[in-house]
């Protein structure tokens, strides 16, 4: 009953601050007395819809939880190990081919956080010299910069600096070296937290994910997180089953090394904290202990106080992005609670029916879960809310819980955002493919093994269909060239390119990002670098080239040599050159 009575006050939460939405405030609250017989109307409408809408969602929890379409466990895959080890196999294979495909091509834009930090990430001795300020401001070289990365993650991306080499390749390296990892890291949860084949789900579920995907291609940082809160995760479980200390300070250590990766971590670690205190299940007849907790915390806060006590020279805030847009300013500004209802009814419904407003975070008017991957994380939430004390409930609610309140918190601004909580894809995979156990669960005996393939089958072509979405649509939109600010790409690969030949003067006005240009054209960052230009022969008059609006007028000398445009016709910048003499 009380999972009931849960679920339809979040559908009645969702239904009336839509309704207001739709209404508008100004027309309820009007105080003019001719429109008090409309405004009583009104009022009476809003409050029937979310009563009736709460209640009847209510009655149909209540009713299903009661059917046999309300199971006791996820049933396990009925397939033979030699079947389950070539399923798991062929995900990891295929999430990792999907994120190394075409790396260096697709998207062809560049993102500006990545590209201004590789300096910074350069310049790092390798020793604990380069933690005497244990972060650095990102975008690195703005006045006022918007976020921070910790001194650790930078030294993880230039080891893949090294490795790849400057490239489009190693600056992208990391962020598909952790998407593929996190495949495998989804598994073991899996593993861990549902019967068997549950894994080769979450990793089938995982592969062709467009929302993993599609940050393992550009992420950076952000995708970083989900292995490393996973592997905490995977310990802290461990502890809860073995009443380990140690195995929860170990686990709240690695959470806090998750901390000097992206901010978002510390919404990770709140989630697993409240997993830590989730009282364990009656059936698994152990006591509930929140020393787990306690040491939990003691590991990440001794792992990540290096943020805040190795500080010399430091100029910009840990929490800068925290501190620039929340949920209290938004208030303050519209000085109503409207926003902080709104954002509520949001972060509620965000994961099956609202799209990323953000372009670059996933395909315009696409939700994150898509229908087949919601209605299995739909079945899994429903089971987590019937019986919360189990240990695939404890994992998915808790996650909930935190990431609610964060995007509460952080304020209606971008919401649904998929990259801030990025992390939260792989428990989207691992939820994925406990519903599918559910699901089969709901069939009888003699009908397993059919379900079983035909959901097996169903998690397999939505994993291609999501890959294809991310590769190629998403990768190749219009759309996403230009919230990536595309031109500044292309003009600084046009600006290197004449470099090999010349000086090349680029108007910065030109572009969007004068940083994404610099370090584009310093490092050049190009795919085919290697085969478009190489110096100019040995006493070869040099050139001298400018980068101007097209269709400006050329000065005394010059000739057009280049029109800078991009794959849907619209030109850029005009490349001038003229001859300066002899070197």
């Amino acid at each position: 009953m009380r999972a009931a009575v849960c679920f339809g006050a979040a559908v009645s939460c969702v239904v009336a601050v839509r309704s207001v939405e739709a209404i508008r405030p100004a027309l309820l609250l009007d105080p003019d007395p001719a429109w008090i017989a409309a405004r009583l109307v009104l009022w009476i409408g809003l409050l029937s819809a979310t009563v009736a809408a709460g209640g009847l969602a209510a009655a149909v929890f209540f009713l299903c939880a009661r059917s046999r379409f309300a199971p006791d466990a996820p049933y396990p895959l009925p397939f033979r190990r030699v079947t389950l080890a070539l399923l798991a196999i062929g995900a990891l294979a295929a999430g990792a081919l999907f994120r190394f495909a075409w790396l260096d091509t697709l998207p062809v834009p560049l993102w500006l956080d990545d590209v201004s930090l590789i300096s910074p990430a350069l310049a790092l001795e390798g020793s604990w010299r380069d933690f005497a300020n244990s972060i650095r401001p990102a975008p690195y070289g703005v006045a006022q910069p918007f976020g921070s990365v910790g001194v650790l993650y930078l030294e993880f991306y230039q080891l893949c600096l090294e490795l790849a080499g400057t490239t489009v390749f190693g600056v992208r390296l990391p962020s598909a070296l952790a998407g593929a990892a996190s495949v495998g890291t989804a598994m073991l949860l899996g593993r861990a937290l549902l019967p068997r084949g549950g894994s080769v789900l979450a990793g089938l579920s995982l592969a062709g994910m467009r929302w993993s995907l599609i940050l393992s291609r550009w992420g950076w940082n952000a995708i970083v997180l989900a292995p490393v809160l996973d592997v905490a995760a995977l310990l802290l479980l461990a502890a809860r089953r073995r009443w380990s200390l140690a195995l929860a300070a170990l686990a709240g250590v690695v959470a806090g090394i998750s901390t000097h990766i992206y901010l978002a971590a510390w919404v990770g670690s709140a989630a697993l904290f409240l997993l830590a205190l989730w009282p364990p299940a009656p059936e698994q007849g152990r006591p509930w202990r929140p020393a787990l907790a306690l040491a939990f915390a003691i590991g990440l806060l001794l792992a990540a106080a290096p943020i805040f006590l190795l500080r010399k020279g430091r100029t910009s805030p840990y929490f800068a992005r925290a501190s620039d847009h929340n949920v209290v300013l938004e208030v303050r500004r519209a000085r109503s609670i409207l926003p902080f209802l709104g954002v509520a009814a949001d972060a509620l419904s965000s994961p099956w029916f609202l799209p990323d407003p953000t372009p670059r975070h996933d395909l315009p008017g696409h939700s994150r879960l898509g229908w087949i991957g919601g209605a299995l994380v739909a079945v899994s939430f429903a089971y987590a809310l019937l019986r919360p004390r189990r240990d695939f409930s404890a994992y998915l609610l808790a996650q909930a819980a935190a990431a609610f309140a964060a995007t509460v918190a952080g304020g209606r601004a971008t919401v649904p955002n998929g990259y801030r909580f990025g992390y939260l894809s792989n428990a989207a995979a691992v939820a994925i493919a406990g519903g599918a156990l559910l699901v089969l669960a709901m069939f009888r005996a003699s009908r397993r093994l059919s379900a079983a393939i035909a959901l097996t089958g169903l998690l397999a072509v939505a994993s291609f269909a999501g890959a294809r979405d991310a590769i190629i649509r998403w990768a190749g939109s219009r759309t996403t060239f230009d919230d990536f600010w595309g031109q500044d790409t292309l003009l600084a690969r046009a600006a290197a390119r004449w470099d090999l030949y010349g000086t090349v003067d680029l108007d910065p006005a030109l572009g969007e990002n004068t940083l994404t240009m610099e370090g584009a054209r310093k490092y050049r960052l190009d795919p085919w670098r290697d085969r478009l230009g190489r110096d100019a022969p040995e006493g070869e008059p040099r050139r001298k080239f400018r980068i101007v609006a097209p269709r400006s007028r050329p000065r005394a000398g010059e000739r057009l040599v280049e029109r800078v445009g991009d794959a849907w016709g619209r030109e850029w910048g005009w490349i001038y050159g003229r001859r300066t003499g002899g070197t």
